[in-house]
């Protein structure tokens, strides 16, 4: 489909960056469209993992301040999949290694690409590349974050059930746990069997 890019300007620059796009698109009917002002905001590429144990049938996750939360409904310490910014990084893999292990201290014996995945497409550029980290949950976590970004990270290590459990009651809702779980749910099978071959 033809998209013709009349403007784009740049609204904020912080942490993230907003723009302003004027554009025209060919609509389904070949026709195109008017011009149309829509705006995004740049947030780059993340990882986010999913932690699991396939002998104790565990998953690791971590549970931070999250601002957005926190101004939506006043539940801002969410529980969530270790995760983060790629910030340019074109080794993907080499940042989901390094965010788990500074948020959580675990060390994966395997560390596989899912799935990449736009969070909000209608209004943010990011994306982000999905992993399976098989970890030894018995090995206590050893890390809570980086100091000097003032991160406060509580690690959890909890039941697979358990994680499908507090889903279904509301006390897990970031869509990178849900889709990750909901994968691990799919595949859980394959990869005990997988793992646990003699």
């Amino acid at each position: 489909m033809d998209v013709e890019i009349i403007e784009t300007k740049e609204m904020y620059r912080g942490f993230f960056r907003l723009f302003k796009v004027l554009l025209r698109y060919r609509r389904f009917d070949g026709q195109m469209s008017g011009t149309i002002a829509l705006e995004a905001l740049e947030r780059g590429e993340g990882v986010a993992i999913i932690l699991y144990d396939p002998l104790k049938d565990y998953v690791g996750l971590v549970q931070q301040f999250r601002i957005g939360a926190h101004l939506r409904e006043n539940k801002g310490w969410v529980i969530e999949l270790a995760a983060g910014s790629c910030q340019g990084h074109a080794d993907v893999k080499a940042v989901a290694l390094k965010e788990v292990r500074e948020e959580t201290g675990w060390s994966p014996s395997v560390l596989e690409h899912v799935n990449t995945f736009y969070i909000s497409p209608s209004g943010t550029t990011e994306r982000i590349h999905l992993f399976l980290g098989i970890f030894d949950s018995k090995i206590p976590p050893s890390a809570t974050g980086v100091r000097e970004e003032e991160e406060d990270i509580r690690t959890l290590c909890l039941p697979f059930q358990e994680v499908l459990d507090m889903m279904v009651r509301g006390e897990i809702n970031a869509a990178s746990v849900i889709l990750g779980m909901q994968w691990l749910q799919l595949n859980r099978e394959a990869l005990r069997r997988r793992f646990l071959a003699p």
